[in-house]
C-alpha cells in the first residue's frame, strides 16, 4: 500500500502541470535541479523516419527531447528508443542516453516524454516530461522535471505561416546572435554567454529549417564557447 500511495505522488510531482496546459501560450518550459527553466526559442520538426524532435534554448542552455514516434502516449527513455538532453552554459552536454558510472548509481537514467497533441495540420505539438541526465563520464548529473511543451511549431506545419515563418523566424535570431558573437572575442567576459545564445539558435534553426548540406551542424561543432 505505501509503495502505491509513493508511486501516485511521484506520478503527480511529475505531471501534476497537465491540466494547466490549455490555459498557457505557446511555451517550452520545466525545472532544472530545482530552478524555473524557460526557452525563450522553441521549435520541433518530424524527420522522415518519423521521429520527432523538440528544441528549446534559454540562450544560455538548449533543451532537446526526442520521441521516435509521432504517435499520443508516454515514452519512457529507459525502455523506449526515446531521450531528454541538455547542453549548458559551459557547453556540456547531459544526456538520459549516457550510462551512470556505477560510483553514482547502479541503474540507468530515467525519463518520461508524455506526448499529449501532435496536430500536423494546424502545425504543433503538445506534451510533458522529465529526465535526469548524465555527463559523458556518467559522474555528474542533472534533474530536468515538471517540463511542459505546449503547441511548440512544427516545422512543416501551418501554425503562423508553417515552415517558412519558422525557419525564417529562427534564421533572423541566428542573425542577430551571429552580429553579437562578431563583436566579442574568447577572451572576453561575456564570450560564453554570446557564444552559447548563437549556437542554441543555430541549433533551434538546423530544426525548423533543416540542414541538408550539413552546414549548419558542421558551424555548430566548430564553436568552442568555453
Amino acid at each position: 500500500m505505501k509503495k502505491i500511495i509513493v508511486l501516485i505522488l511521484v506520478t503527480f510531482t511529475f505531471f501534476g502541470c497537465g491540466e494547466d496546459l490549455e490555459f498557457n501560450s505557446p511555451s517550452f518550459q520545466g525545472e532544472k535541479d530545482g530552478n524555473l527553466w524557460e526557452a525563450r526559442t522553441f521549435s520541433a520538426n518530424i524527420d522522415g523516419l518519423g521521429v520527432l524532435t523538440i528544441v528549446g534554448s534559454s540562450n544560455f542552455e538548449t533543451i532537446t527531447i526526442e520521441v521516435n514516434s509521432t504517435a499520443v502516449g508516454i515514452y519512457d527513455v529507459a525502455e523506449t528508443a526515446s531521450s531528454g538532453s541538455l547542453v549548458d552554459i559551459d557547453d556540456f552536454l547531459y544526456s538520459s542516453n549516457n550510462i551512470p558510472d556505477p560510483s553514482v548509481q547502479l541503474y540507468p537514467a530515467s525519463g518520461i516524454i508524455d506526448l499529449k497533441e501532435v496536430n500536423i495540420e494546424r502545425g504543433y505539438v503538445s506534451g510533458e516530461f522529465y529526465f535526469n541526465a548524465f555527463n559523458s563520464s556518467g559522474l555528474t548529473s542533472i534533474n530536468v522535471n515538471n517540463g511542459v511543451f505546449f503547441k511548440v511549431p512544427l516545422s512543416g506545419g501551418p501554425l503562423s505561416g508553417g515552415i517558412d515563418a519558422v525557419c525564417a523566424s529562427a534564421s533572423a535570431i541566428v542573425a542577430a546572435n551571429l552580429i553579437n558573437y562578431n563583436a566579442v572575442s574568447p577572451g572576453d567576459a561575456n564570450f560564453a554567454v554570446v557564444c552559447n545564445a548563437y549556437k542554441a539558435a543555430l541549433t533551434a534553426q538546423k530544426v525548423a529549417c533543416g540542414d541538408d548540406d550539413g552546414s549548419l551542424q558542421t558551424t555548430i561543432d566548430g564553436l568552442s564557447c568555453i
